[in-house]
């Protein structure tokens, strides 16, 4: 009876980690960037999301986990930057020639690994080979604007995320993002997660 249990239990923890692996995706696209100088720059993101539908050509939704960004800038490396954490990237930028990036949490489970604190953004600066985590107050004012893809992924799948493209109501225009997903707010503190 005991090794019937057993069997029954490693059963049931199998199936359900072949359904977390079922519902889990990973999706790529490059977007383009406007840094706070003008320029346009293409990065590449990928996330590997949980839940959603991935099979429908528009409306696709998901809880990204897991963010990768690669990033194309000589004067900081010869080679591609790549940024890698369990946060939303917001904001990738330059002030004051440093490169920035500032991700939020997208559920409870980040909020908390990464500290749960308040106000719940994340800023990483470019070291020259590593990104260093920094606190809110380091985060320059002057970089507050989000400039990444407010979604988790893009409404309509796509190669190339164009700013006209990202700018579009189906895109980023919709009014029923709050404030504090559209740009970084000092104020905005959560007690929800």
């Amino acid at each position: 009876m005991n090794q019937l249990k057993k069997l029954l239990r490693i059963l049931l923890a199998a199936t359900a980690i072949l359904q977390l692996v079922a519902c889990t995706r990973t999706v790529e696209w490059k977007e383009e960037v406007q840094l706070n100088d003008g320029r346009v720059i293409v990065v590449t993101q990928k996330k590997r999301c949980e839940g959603g539908d991935f099979t429908a050509k528009t409306k696709a939704t998901c809880i990204a986990r897991e963010a990768w960004l690669t990033i194309n800038l000589p004067e900081f490396s010869d080679k591609e930057i790549l940024w890698h954490e369990s946060l939303d990237p917001m904001v990738v930028n330059i002030h004051q020639g440093r490169l920035y990036v500032v991700g939020f949490p997208p559920h409870t489970l980040e909020f908390r690994a990464y500290g749960a604190t308040n106000p719940p953004y994340f800023g990483f600066v470019w070291e020259g080979r590593d990104w260093k985590r920094i606190p809110f107050i380091d985060i320059p004012v002057a970089i507050y604007k989000r400039n990444m893809l407010f979604a988790s992924i893009p409404q309509k799948r796509t190669d190339l995320l164009t700013l006209m493209m990202k700018n579009s109501v189906d895109e980023n225009g919709n009014l029923s993002y709050p404030n504090f997903i559209r740009q970084i707010d000092p104020k905005h503190t959560t007690s929800a997660y």
